[in-house]
């Protein structure tokens, strides 16, 4: 291998330039190029930046991450330290940024290209300070310019806080985009050698970017700005973001906000202007209004792209809301307006964008913190399952575990979460939510969850997925649902931890035990009716059922039949309407001395088979 090829033939320069504070690859090669009267592009070919490229172009995706031969070239060449040359390219912001991560991950497998797809990272500076392209008076930025800094290639960096101005993104004189012909390059090609660093180096003669642009505009960028200055709100809010930049914040802390934040942006733009009245002010929301409206299709549908928008003021306005949604005492209150049914069904937003932002939600659930996790579960319409086409997994954060939950919630917790639900018949709604509630827990489908609960019958389980789900969300009650298990789920946790499963099991064929049954009927007065008494052995086996209920806090219609006479349909039948008859008389106290008296003895055996079987060891499942 010869030197040409491996670089070691590259030659220091006699002059360099020391890197200034925060200063980007791009923008050193441009001010260094300017004091040694080269182009930029001759100065990447004379430091190496060339060599990896077929047509000799010095790469975008350089001022992401260079390789170690890379730093090592541009270092000798420069007399820079290689240190020096890393804190340049978006290496040292990888570990908090997450874009920045996954760009850097792309570069490294060679796919230098892909980088550009990221939807939260500009491939080249696309922002910039008038102020600090100025220089700060010094004799050599001056002469040359202030920094290009790395940070303006991160769309969450919208003001500068030193000079509390927002940054510009167009050319003062042809206002065009900054850096308008270099989207995959480094720096624009032709450059003309005279050309300052502070300069708009966008070609006059292009409308699009190419290969081959003309003469660069060459206008100033270093002028006074002329939209208003960001309030005081809007630049703590930049000096957050930068903090979580730097390094004196826990880098997970920061990896988490920015996902977080990104995502949430995302929402945002599908589900603007709904989302408005959050809180922005009247400017920036005209420049989101802006923004969105460029993405207006062809075929009158309109488009709504998740990228950072490249204009400072639509940037902050959208990050400003976004922020505050994600800040709320209550997030999950914060986000429902992002995605309400009347979003998907009634709104005009067209339901694949919200599937779209699931899918991605999805792929970045885990880098979230728990908080966003357990919020932003509630606002995904299709849930986490185990792989494609797998069943649901249970909901991040859930604490209840699916034994604990009763068959049918108690009357009392019913009536102080579930009275919204008017249009529901009582027992459907204690039945519905304890169905939920083992869903959330255990994951999978409605039914399975129906039938985890002994709810057995066809006919029984198909209201749940048919039926409620209907009218939770034609009703737009869906929201209120969810926090009403929310509150449900709190007071169960609050409470003794029961085993419901473990008693479920310990009673499938049990009966009230003869002797115990005929002891009781001592302690009864005359049953008084003219109509004709059962026998004592089929009451027995009807009463075992209201136990059952009591033990299990299951409905009677799912109480187990017993197992002597389950098999023949008649005797069942039988069962049926006897147990009927039973549990309305044991309502009904009032009207009967005799089953007023039988009604404290059942439930104090209720309450000692409870506790021997709470107590029995359990086998293992």
């Amino acid at each position: 291998m010869t030197d040409a090829t491996t670089g070691a033939g590259l030659r220091p320069f006699g002059l360099s330039l020391d890197p200034l504070e925060g200063e980007s690859l791009a923008g050193f090669v441009l001010r260094l190029a300017h004091r040694l009267h080269v182009s930029p592009h001759e100065l990447a070919r004379q430091t190496g930046l060339t060599e990896q490229d077929r047509l000799g172009r010095a790469r975008a995706s350089l001022s992401t991450w260079l390789s170690p031969d890379e730093v090592s070239r541009f270092a000798r060449t420069t007399r820079l330290d290689t240190r020096e040359v890393r804190a340049m390219t978006l290496e040292s912001l990888a570990s908090r940024y997450p874009p920045a991560a996954r760009s850097i991950d792309d570069v490294r497998a060679g796919r230098v290209y892909s980088m550009h797809t990221d939807r939260w990272l500009f491939p080249t500076t696309a922002r910039y300070c008038p102020h600090c392209l100025a220089g700060d008076g010094s004799d050599i930025q001056n002469a040359h310019g202030g920094p290009w800094q790395i940070l303006w290639r991160l769309p969450v960096v919208f003001a500068c806080p030193l000079h509390k101005v927002f940054l510009e993104h167009l050319c003062p004189h042809c206002h065009k985009p900054i850096n308008f012909s270099s989207r995959t390059q480094l720096v624009p090609r032709p450059a003309a050698t005279g050309v300052h660093p502070a300069h708009c180096r966008s070609s006059l003669t292009q409308d699009i970017p190419t290969t081959r642009p003309g003469a660069p505009c060459g206008a100033s960028l270093a002028h006074d700005p002329r939209h208003h200055q960001p309030g005081p709100a809007l630049l703590e809010l930049q000096h957050k973001i930068l903090g979580l930049l730097g390094p004196g914040r826990p880098k997970r802390q920061a990896q988490q906000y920015f996902t977080e934040l990104i995502l949430l942006a995302g929402l945002v733009m599908i589900c603007w202007p709904r989302i408005q009245p959050v809180g922005t002010t009247r400017p920036l929301a005209s420049a989101v209004n802006r923004h969105l409206a460029i993405h207006e299709g062809v075929d009158s549908r309109l488009y709504r792209s998740t990228a950072g928008p490249v204009d400072a003021l639509a940037c902050a306005g959208l990050l400003q809301v976004t922020d505050r949604i994600l800040t709320a005492d209550d997030l999950r209150e914060a986000l429902s307006p992002l995605a309400p049914e009347e979003n998907r069904t009634r709104s005009g937003i067209p339901p694949t964008r919200h599937l779209i932002w699931d899918n991605v939600f999805k792929k970045q659930r885990s880098a979230c913190s728990e908080r966003f996790q357990i919020a932003a579960d509630t606002i995904v319409p299709t849930f986490r399952r185990a792989g494609k086409g797998g069943l649901r997994l249970p909901s991040t954060g859930v604490g209840l575990r699916p034994e604990h939950i009763p068959a049918c919630l108690p009357q009392d917790l019913a009536e102080r979460h579930l009275g919204f639900l008017s249009d529901t018949t009582p027992k459907m709604r204690r039945r519905a939510a304890a169905v939920f509630l083992v869903r959330r827990a255990r994951g999978g489908g409605l039914d399975t969850a129906a039938q985890f609960l002994g709810i057995n019958p066809e006919n029984k389980r198909m209201g749940y997925t048919l039926l409620l789900n209907r009218r939770l969300r034609t009703s737009g009650k869906a929201r209120d649902f969810e926090q009403a298990l929310d509150a449900i789920t709190a007071e169960l946790l609050a409470g003794p931890a029961i085993d419901y499963q473990h008693r479920r099991e310990a009673l499938a064929t049990w009966t009230l035990e003869s002797e115990i049954w005929q002891h009781m009927l001592t302690r009864l007065p005359d049953l008084t009716s003219h109509r004709r008494p059962l026998s004592d052995d089929r009451r027995r086996l009807a009463v075992s059922a209201y136990i059952w209920t009591r033990v299990t806090e299951g409905e009677p219609d799912f109480a187990p039949c017993p197992p002597h006479i389950a098999p023949d349909p008649a005797l069942r039948a039988v069962w049926t309407r006897e147990r009927h008859n039973v549990f309305h008389w044991l309502r009904t106290t009032d009207h009967q001395p005799y089953y007023g008296a039988l009604k404290p003895l059942l439930e104090d055996h209720a309450e000692q088979l409870a506790k021997a079987i709470d107590d029995h060891p359990q086998r293992r499942r």
